[in-house]
């Protein structure tokens, strides 16, 4: 038997809007739309109310509905892995340390000790989690202020930000309400509506946009809700701005940090969203009639640029799995157009989850910014594993996912701009991704943008492609650095790595060093090893050399061809160290040592067995007739430089990347005479060694056969970057 949207709402004591808000994001277990009806089933449940949730600021995350969920004094070791916001390898190490404490039996732990210990590290007392810059364990509210560029409306958000010490979501509400009216009435040109909270729902003359307030105040009594907290607000004014997702702003700028982070939730600032728009229309097609579509819409940042491009506005589509921001979409849309029905809006942009349900119909475009590192709960990932490619059992990633749905999405020919890591690129973990969009489509445009994201430290692009399965990079145009190009001819990629920061001739001269003949690599002919994680430098890392205590190098102790003096000093004690290396590897009769972090290549030699820390590596060569200082040589010259820099695009530089370059055999004689030069670069009385360096550097390039053109072209490439000579 079912029951109407009138009787649920007297059922659940709640409003039938608040009803039909539940039903569209499928939390009314059975509800179904029959003929543009919702029918509910007459046992349904009212849903547990997530807007009750308190945003806290960082020294009051609450914890204790955590606990409280959990009917026994026990946790396991997944429990408290998810508690604390570690991995599984963190909390094995930090037992090991005796950092985190085991139960009797060996594998529970205590209830009542992890809730203190998360308390702790919550608070800031215990600052484990600080020092390693854990993303989840971040909390606190920011002013997120590459998202919009009005100064006016920046230092509003700033006031709230100074002036609150904490935001319930309640309060959130009825500040975006507070400011929404603020927006309409100077968006309709409108004497601004007075100040009164108690008033909101019916501050406007226009039904409509009174509807959507209501939506967003939801079930909250206004007449009798205290305005203690956020009273002063009523005193702020904010500035209308069609081209800025202002009240977007200010819901970002209020919601707790560490949900943004959980959900995968990185708001793209206001340029880049312009940038990515710009791309989509700066070839002339012809997108009148065509439909868009934002699966992952957020607030509506893209969908108003869109409006502000000319699209129309019946072609806009949104989805998003947080209903507060879907209700501000609708919001944002009715301010730059007041003819639309509340029917229409609802229908165009709604709440739920995309990668499980969405629309129905094809989009000529699917544009946005989806989630990166979205916290997928264990029932989700059984779903994502059945019904995706881009599942995996371990380590899923969100972003991969919403390529796939949106490739999905497409209609033929139709277009997917999104921006996502750099690292969609080349990290094998994205592998199936790239292949599904080699597969499907071709490339029109990439943009890199660096670090997009305030205090994100995660290079992202911008990535265009066109769904007509020809996997086709010819014409796509590239912005790389200060570069803009076009790729003229089209490059035959596989699925293991998509390369678009170098132009035709650039290519083709990374072409010319992976494809010379006789090359061997250190795949499989090496032994790598990481540096000594001690799990706690200063407690470990002195200043001054004390008994029993040795030289220890960081990456930044490590130049071409040689070694600074270090002050930095331990005791070597590897069963206390978070994470050791063999220590042969660090005793070696000779090794490697290079930096972790660089933008180019940075190796030395060392056969006086010193350690290192993590961000200074070891690589022992074992390519049979190839002398060690032969490789050392290769790796600093200006050929790895190019190569690796072109082919990965990174500052660190991973064994992988290491084992990928050819390193061309050369005979016994011509080694000698590289050795002699490397001898003379790291002798001491040497005081300048770039002539030495520079002769060097032309021997790799005449070993690797590359032509005077080819050179110049690497040189070109190079002529800004550091050589880290002594």
């Amino acid at each position: 038997m079912y029951i109407s949207v009138s009787d649920a709402a007297e059922k659940f004591n709640i409003s039938k809007r608040r009803v039909q808000l539940l039903c569209e994001q499928g939390r009314i277990e059975g509800a179904n739309m029959v003929s543009g009806v919702w029918l509910i089933p007459s046992e349904a449940q009212k849903p547990t109310d997530a807007r009750k949730k308190k945003l806290t600021p960082i020294n009051q995350m609450s914890l204790f509905d955590v606990f409280e969920n959990m009917n026994t004094e026990k946790l396991s070791l997944d429990q408290v892995c998810e508690i604390l916001s570690i991995s599984s390898a963190t909390a094995k190490n930090w037992i090991r340390l005796g950092k985190l404490s085991v139960g009797k039996d060996g594998k529970s732990f205590e209830k009542a000790y992890i809730e203190n210990l998360a308390l702790e590290i919550k608070s800031g007392k215990d600052k484990r989690l600080k020092s390693r810059r854990n993303k989840k364990s971040v909390s606190g509210n920011v002013l997120y202020q590459d998202y919009v560029e009005n100064e006016g409306n920046r230092d509003v958000v700033k006031n709230i930000l100074e002036t609150c010490s904490s935001i319930s979501e309640e309060e959130l509400r009825v500040i975006i309400a507070f400011f929404s009216v603020q927006l309409y009435c100077q968006s309709r040109g409108i004497a601004a509506a007075n100040n009164n909270f108690p008033k909101l729902k019916t501050a406007s003359n226009n039904c409509v946009f009174n509807a959507l307030i209501v939506d967003l105040i939801g079930d909250i009594d206004l007449d009798h809700f205290d305005y203690t907290n956020i009273q002063f607000i009523a005193k702020l004014k904010i500035s209308f701005i069609p081209q800025e997702d202002t009240l977007g702003f200010i819901y970002i700028s209020l919601r707790d940090l560490s949900l943004r982070k959980q959900t995968g939730a990185y708001y793209t600032p206001a340029r880049t969203v312009t940038k990515l728009i710009d791309y989509l229309f700066a070839d002339g097609i012809n997108f009148e009639n065509r439909t868009f579509c934002d699966p992952c819409c957020g607030t509506g940042n893209f969908l108003i640029c869109l409006l502000n491009k000319g699209v129309n506005v019946a072609n806009l589509y949104g989805q998003d799995i947080d209903e507060l921001s879907v209700l501000i979409t609708r919001i944002n849309i009715f301010l730059l157009n007041g003819n639309l029905s509340k029917e229409h809006l609802e229908s165009h942009f709604i709440c739920g989850n995309t990668l499980e349900n969405t629309f129905v119909q094809s989009f000529s475009v699917v544009l946005g910014n989806p989630p990166w590192g979205y916290n997928f709960s264990k029932e989700e990932i059984s779903f994502l594993l059945k019904h995706y490619k881009t599942g995996k059992s371990k380590g899923i990633e969100s972003y991969d996912l919403f390529i796939e749905r949106s490739i999905n999405l497409l209609e033929k020919n139709g277009c997917m701009a999104y921006v996502l890591p750099e690292a969609i690129l080349s990290v094998a973990s994205h592998l199936q991704a790239r292949e599904l969009i080699l597969e499907n489509t071709s490339f029109k445009f990439v943009s890199y943008l660096g670090n997009a994201f305030a205090g994100v430290q995660c290079p992202a692009i911008i990535l265009g492609v066109q769904k007509d399965r020809k996997g086709n990079t010819e014409q796509c145009k590239v912005q790389f650095d200060n570069m803009e190009f076009r790729i003229g001819k089209n490059r035959n990629f596989d699925a293991s790595l998509f390369s678009f920061n170098m132009n035709d001739d650039q290519y083709d001269c990374l072409k010319a060093i992976e494809n010379i003949s006789n090359a061997k690599y250190l795949a499989n002919n090496a032994n790598f090893a990481l540096g000594i994680v001690t799990g706690n430098n200063k407690e470990y890392i002195k200043n001054n050399k004390e008994n029993g205590y040795e030289v220890v190098l960081k990456g930044s102790d490590i130049l071409r061809y040689a070694i600074k003096d270090s002050n930095n000093y331990i005791r070597f004690e590897p069963e206390l160290f978070q994470q050791v290396a063999p220590t042969e590897l660090y005793r070696a009769k000779e090794k490697l040592l290079y930096r972790f972090i660089c933008e180019v290549p940075v190796f030395t030699y060392d056969n006086k067995q010193t350690l290192s820390l993590n961000s200074c590596n070891i690589l022992i060569p074992q390519i049979e007739g190839m002398s060690i200082k032969y490789v050392l040589a290769v790796l600093n010259s200006s050929v790895a430089s190019y190569f690796l820099s072109k082919k990965f695009n990174s500052v660190k530089l991973l064994k992988s990347h290491i084992e990928s370059l050819p390193i061309p055999m050369a005979g016994k004689k011509f080694q000698k005479e590289i050795e002699k030069k490397v001898d003379q670069i790291m002798d001491e009385s040497e005081s300048d060694t770039t002539f030495l360096y520079n002769e060097l550097d032309n021997d790799i390039f005449s070993v690797y056969c590359l032509s005077l053109e080819q050179r110049d072209t690497i040189k070109k490439a190079l002529c800004d970057k550091t050589t880290f000579l002594k």
